[in-house]
């Protein structure tokens, strides 16, 4: 299963799948739509520190996006 799969899967399910993490966090593409239409809010730990990590033009809309919407 690719990332995308595992997020089009919690996505259509509409909900957080844990065990389905560990593929998406492989794909920050993935990640950040988890975030935002499934979990809609901060990912978890392992998640976040990963898209902190790459830095990149996710990451900055991701941390928008957990400013606006604190759990």
């Amino acid at each position: 299963m690719t990332p995308y799969q595992a997020y089009d899967k919690a996505y259509n399910l509409g909900k957080r799948i844990p065990e389905l993490e560990p593929i998406i966090s492989k794909d920050i593409y993935s990640s950040y739509w988890y975030a935002i239409e499934v979990i809609k809010g901060r990912l978890p730990d392992f998640m976040h520190n990963q898209m902190i990590f790459n830095n990149n033009k996710y990451t900055k809309h991701y941390i928008k996006f957990i400013s606006k919407n604190p759990d």
